[in-house]
């Protein structure tokens, strides 16, 4: 392995301490390799914030295939967001990890390069089990996986995203609340998915779930590994059929459902600590598609009319959207600014035919109105649609990665970089630079257990 020593920090107080803090980075290729190694690279451009300090824009030449960075902080005690980028006649480079807080970590990080506008397929990291259709979730520098297609044992583990390692928990994983405890190891929890309810806590939606008291869920937590895994009870129904989504601030939302064939009308909200509120759609939903919009929800289909409504917070019953007749829309995903508008996209109608038309949403803070939107050209199914972005991934034998964008009085369904493989049912997640990781999902033929490293044309600046 061909590493780099990037950054080794003496922290600001460290004139009063002999033993300063050291905090290491190492800059790789997806192979894990030298990225500029046999490269005509002439310059290291640094920038860093920590807290709310002003950004520090640094430069390092770049010789013989090497570069050596000091770099002082602050204090290593407030979040810590970095920009990196490798340039040269020919060569560009860029990369963000994830905000960190120095004095959290092993002092230890490892940042993957890749051009702007395209992924970096990483070769050195790989999940513990192949995985498709399965929950992946951020919390601080990590990232929850969880379930899937492919029947294993490995049913949950975790990515280190600030090290680029990924790995099973090592406490057994069980519900202890009921009188014989049972383990995730004994369960097959299949296609799953998970949103956060808080920084810490997130909730998990298996396909099945086998537990006393009707509890259909279960809370994990990324903090405390003596309260890992809780069960949640939700509304009857809750399940495959259910959207969920995370809001910001007030915890994940579990939405409609099917009961013995029959659509649902009733949500719950996952609160901090596993608080259940029980919420009433305005009509029954099967397979609905939802969006957080600030702290409403928009919640659109589900039955045969596809009508939309809106969950305010603070309400505990739907509002209708008028002016919306869709038709039937299977599987669409809905992508939302998360203020006041969102974009209805891809499904399949009652023949099973993938739909190219969309639906628009534009000011839903007070109320919302609806009308067709853009045609969406390279409309296909089991995209990954990561939490809190605008991003739209993969896909059924897709390799694309798309944005919705909004100008003033438009929206459309742009291009932006391809990933190396096709990636149906996907898992990832949108860091706060706008680069992203991509995980597992199927290239049309079995699960994949890989990641890919993702930098858009542009970074989000410091």
């Amino acid at each position: 392995m061909v590493s780099l020593v990037l950054v080794s920090v003496c922290v600001g107080a460290c004139k009063d301490d002999p033993s300063p803090f050291i905090f290491e980075a190492i800059v790789v290729d997806g192979e894990n390799a030298n990225p500029v190694a046999g490269t005509d690279a002439t310059t290291l451009r640094i920038g860093i914030r920590e807290g709310g300090r002003p950004a520090q824009e640094l430069e390092y030449p770049v010789t013989d295939g090497g570069f050596d960075a000091f770099l002082s902080f602050e204090s290593f005690v407030d979040p810590t967001r970095i920009r990196l980028a490798i340039e040269g006649p020919t060569i560009d480079l860029v990369t963000a990890p994830p905000s960190f807080v120095p004095v959290l970590t092993a002092g230890l990080m490892r940042v993957v390069t890749t051009a702007p506008g395209s992924c970096a397929r990483i070769a050195f990291d790989f999940m513990e089990a192949p995985r498709a259709s399965f929950g992946m979730v951020q919390s601080d520098t990590f990232a929850l996986l969880v379930g899937g297609t492919e029947p294993t044992q490995e049913q949950v583990e975790f990515l280190d995203v600030l090290e680029w390692e990924s790995q099973l928990f090592q406490e057994d994983l069980c519900f202890e609340e009921f009188e014989e405890p049972k383990c995730l190891s004994e369960l097959n929890l299949g296609p799953t998915r998970a949103a956060s309810i808080d920084d810490s806590q997130i909730l998990v939606l298996p396909r099945i779930l086998v537990l006393p008291n009707d509890a259909s869920a279960f809370i994990f937590n990324m903090d405390d590994p003596r309260k890992r895994i809780r069960s949640v009870v939700l509304h009857a129904g809750a399940g495959p059929r259910s959207a969920l989504v995370s809001i910001p601030g007030a915890g994940a939302m579990v939405i409609g459902g099917e009961l013995g064939g029959e659509p649902q009308a009733a949500a719950s909200l996952v609160e901090s600590g596993g608080a259940v509120t029980s919420l009433q759609l305005s009509e029954a939903r099967s397979g609905p598609a939802a969006t957080p919009l600030g702290s409403d929800v928009l919640v659109v289909g589900g039955d045969l009319v596809g009508t939309a409504e809106i969950l305010r917070a603070g309400s505990s019953t739907g509002e209708p959207v008028a002016s919306l007749s869709d038709g039937i829309r299977e599987a669409a995903v809905l992508v939302g600014d998360g203020q006041a508008r969102a974009l209805l996209i891809g499904g399949t109608d009652g023949t099973g035919t993938i739909r190219q038309d969309t639906v628009r949403f534009d000011d839903c803070i007070q109320g919302c109105v609806a009308t067709p939107g853009p045609t969406w050209t390279t409309a296909r199914l089991e995209v990954l649609q990561p939490a809190r972005s605008i991003l739209v991934v993969g896909g059924t034998d897709s390799r694309l990665v798309e944005e919705v964008r909004w100008s003033a009085s438009a929206v459309e369904i742009a291009s932006l970089l391809e990933l190396n493989t096709p990636r149906a049912a996907a898992g990832g997640i949108v860091l706060e630079s706008g680069a992203f990781i991509v995980g597992g999902g199927a290239d049309g033929g079995s699960a994949q257990q890989d990641f890919e490293f993702c930098a858009p044309e542009r970074l989000t600046p410091l």
